[in-house]
């Protein structure tokens, strides 16, 4: 091992270890006291402490290996730590989307009734599949819910109507809320400009809205406000749209651009109201203790309810969404561990030039009785080694990065990425298959070198000599 080591120590690399080591500390002092106060100081320590983490770890290397087992190392460190954090901010978007998806849309909807159906076969459907699906494994909640068929329009901007069940309270739409109340979609509105009527008994009742808050933005709308929700096409195509009247109780916000701009709450009373007027889709909502259960006890669900109930689960609503990330996240890493292949490159260089630098120790070896497999092994553990290292110390810098990401909190346009901060997940599995496929990569990267020196011939050795 002494020949993957530094021969002699270097005074300049001590004197870079220490400055790096200060802009470490530098660098996150910054960012400490600038937090909250200066998103411009913020930047520069998050910034200075990646870039003097980084030569800090290629001094501690300098300091202990040699250049050519440096140029080596590094590169391993670099591709492992792109990939690490790489692999976390994939995670994290899948992690957001399938929170913010799961906030709008149950773990199973399940639907047995068609849009011609009236309200009254809609309720009645509803409390039979309550009723079977009562005592599933896992399951913590069911509400009956409803949504638009088609887009109506709310003032000038086309969205949907998705009808809340309020028996449970509703806890996911609560969650959500930045102004207003779930409880006031079932309590009395009234609206002053409301049109006058020659018999009040007989006029029709105010809704109760809430808005999402880009929604909200586009309608110049506040909590208080009323607004009139056209129901396009509901006599036919040449008769006027249904019209009526709802008050903003209450402005949500999910943080994904799409729902926020185009859907609207509405109580279960109200969505029934205007069901004689647009066709709209009831059905029940299931939420498990574990999302991924869901998927798993889907067919058991089907099972029970027979052919005429159609069941899905939250991952085949969004399957395009889902797909398309797992997709983007497995070409990336593909060719990030282009990087790692590079770098064991370096690591075939590195171990050849050994090789051939150390012909006259090789033969000696063999001629005192060193077989073959011993030399193999030699080579085998120096790449190994340079492998270890690489991986472990690029494991850390990655996680520093994610670390210093999250903290930081680099903002997003949410009308492009559909949220507005990088999101960072950590996964334990994922960092665990990095660090045993560069192993591996690095394991075969040092075959050849490996193989080069055991096949030594002691006569091509000996003649240095």
């Amino acid at each position: 091992m002494r020949y993957l080591q530094r021969t002699t120590p270097s005074r300049a690399i001590r004197v870079g270890l220490y400055i790096a080591m200060v802009g470490v500390a530098a660098g996150l002092g910054l960012l400490a006291a600038s937090r909250g106060h200066s998103r411009g100081l913020e930047t520069v320590g998050v910034v200075l402490s990646l870039v003097a983490a980084l030569a800090l770890l290629l001094f501690i290397l300098l300091r202990v290996f040699s250049v050519f087992t440096t140029v080596s190392t590094m590169g391993v460190v670099l591709g492992v730590a792109s990939l690490v954090v790489v692999l976390a901010v994939t995670s994290g978007f899948e992690r957001e989307f399938q929170d913010k998806v799961l906030s709008v849309n149950a773990h199973l909807i399940v639907t047995s009734y068609g849009l011609e159906r009236d309200m009254s076969e809609a309720e009645r459907d509803a409390q039979v599949i309550k009723k079977k699906l009562a005592g599933l494994p896992g399951l913590e909640r069911m509400s009956t819910f409803s949504f638009t068929a088609g887009e109506v329009m709310i003032g000038k901007v086309g969205a949907n109507l998705k009808g809340v069940d309020l028996s449970d309270g509703a806890p996911e739409l609560q969650r959500i809320m930045v102004t207003g109340s779930v409880a006031d979609l079932g309590r009395p509105a009234h609206c002053a400009e409301a049109q006058p009527v020659p018999d009040p008994a007989a006029a029709e009742p105010v809704g109760r809205i809430i808005l999402g808050s880009e929604l909200a933005r586009r309608l110049h709308s506040r909590v208080g406000d009323c607004l009139q929700v056209l129901v396009p096409f509901s006599g036919g195509i040449e008769s006027a749209p249904s019209a009526y009247t709802f008050r903003v109780v209450g402005v949500s916000s999910l943080g994904f651009h799409e729902y926020d701009a185009r859907l609207a709450y509405i109580n279960l009373e109200d969505a029934r109201r205007m069901g004689n007027a647009r066709q709209s889709i009831f059905g029940v909502e299931l939420r498990f203790a574990d999302p991924m259960q869901a998927v798993r006890i889907e067919p058991e669900v089907e099972r029970k309810l027979g052919p005429e109930a159609r069941v899905i689960d939250w991952k085949t609503l969004n399957r395009n969404l889902f797909a398309a990330l797992s997709m983007q996240k497995l070409v990336i890493a593909i060719l990030l561990f282009f990087i790692i292949v590079v770098a064991a490159f370096n690591i075939i260089a590195s171990l050849m030039l050994i090789v051939l630098s150390k012909v006259r120790e090789i033969a000696i070896l063999s001629s005192m009785g060193a077989r073959a497999a011993t030399l193999l092994r030699v080579f085998l553990a120096a790449g190994t080694f340079v492998g270890f290292a690489g991986t472990g110390l690029g494991i850390l810098y990655g996680l520093a990065i994610c670390a210093l990401a999250a903290l930081y909190g680099y903002p997003l346009d949410p009308k492009v990425y559909l949220i507005a901060r990088l999101p960072v997940q950590i996964s334990v599995r994922e960092i665990l298959l990095v660090a045993a496929a560069t192993q591996l990569i690095c394991f075969v990267a040092t075959l050849y070198p490996a193989v080069r020196a055991a096949r030594l011939r002691v006569v091509d050795g000996l003649r240095y000599l």
